[in-house]
């Protein structure tokens, strides 16, 4: 009887179409969790004054290790025997041996070279009165280059002792058997002047030899007075120019071109003022004055 009854219930059951295989799949269940619209902060817990204390203890270690770790590297770098200086490489010096340049240098040779303070080298090579500026550079390991620049004598200052004077009127040295292989013209006129006078005279004299260039050969004295003109006295027949204004090399180079003229013309001429634009003054020694045109020597009057 049970299972007449069984089966009786289910026939009275309702029956549940199949799906359709066109049909979507049905969308899957929610799931049972979902997360929250709103995100719980949650707070960290603050640290207190101890756990501060442990961060900056572990901070302040770790800077001593990475300061003593730069320190230790670099006296290793400072005490490295391959970067001490050992060769001097001296360009550009004429007059001053390498081992004069060397003394200027001081202590700086056996030095670490990383550790040379090279602006001070340089005002040391500059306190020379030979050099008129230098240049001091590293080449790595152990060398110094050294770019000098010297000054170049043009003539001998009179004072109370000869010196050699370049073409600004800077004293160099003095004039001895060191420098007795220069034969230059003398500068006469600086004894007895004060300091800034005899400054500008000497640069006087040297801007007239500077201007003659390798004409400057021609000359034995040159003496500047005190109104700034220049007395220019000439090797050989020893003729006596005087000058004044800057333009000096056109002026003496026509007076070279006339001067076998002159001396014939002129032979107890007490000088030659070239003072005047394209004129030369003639003035014997009788006092009386010629004019001489820089023209033809044919032309001379």
């Amino acid at each position: 009887m049970s299972d007449r009854r069984l089966l009786a219930d289910r026939r009275r059951l309702p029956l549940r179409p199949l799906p359709s295989p066109d049909l979507a799949p049905p969308e899957p269940e929610e799931a049972p969790f979902l997360r929250p619209e709103r995100r719980t902060r949650v707070r960290r817990a603050r640290r207190g004054a101890l756990g501060r204390a442990v961060v900056a203890v572990e901070i302040t270690g770790g800077c001593l290790v990475a300061a003593y770790l730069v320190w230790s590297a670099y006296a290793n770098v400072m005490a490295s025997e391959r970067l001490k200086v050992e060769r001097v490489d001296v360009r550009g010096s004429r007059f001053l041996s390498e081992g004069e340049v060397r003394e200027l240098l001081g202590p700086a040779v056996g030095e670490n070279i990383l550790g040379l303070d090279i602006e001070s080298l340089k005002a040391r090579l500059r306190a020379s009165p030979w050099v008129a500026d230098a240049t001091v550079s590293r080449t790595l390991p152990d060398t110094l280059r050294v770019d000098i620049r010297e000054r170049l004598p043009l003539a001998l200052a009179e004072l109370e002792r000869l010196y050699l004077m370049d073409g600004s009127g800077t004293l160099i040295d003095l004039y001895g058997p060191r420098t007795a292989g220069f034969d230059l013209p003398i500068v006469r006129g600086l004894v007895g002047a004060s300091g800034e006078e005899r400054r500008d005279r000497a640069e006087r004299a040297g801007e007239l030899l500077r201007d003659l260039g390798e004409l400057g050969t021609e000359v034995s004295e040159v003496e500047v007075e005190p109104s700034g003109d220049v007395k220019v006295v000439l090797r050989g027949r020893g003729e006596l120019l005087r000058m004044a204004a800057p333009g000096y090399r056109p002026r003496f180079l026509t007076f070279l071109g006339l001067r076998e003229e002159l001396a014939r013309r002129c032979p107890d001429a007490e000088y030659f003022d070239l003072r005047f634009r394209d004129r030369i003054f003639v003035k014997p020694r009788a006092g009386s004055v010629e004019t001489v045109g820089p023209t033809p020597a044919g032309d001379a009057q």
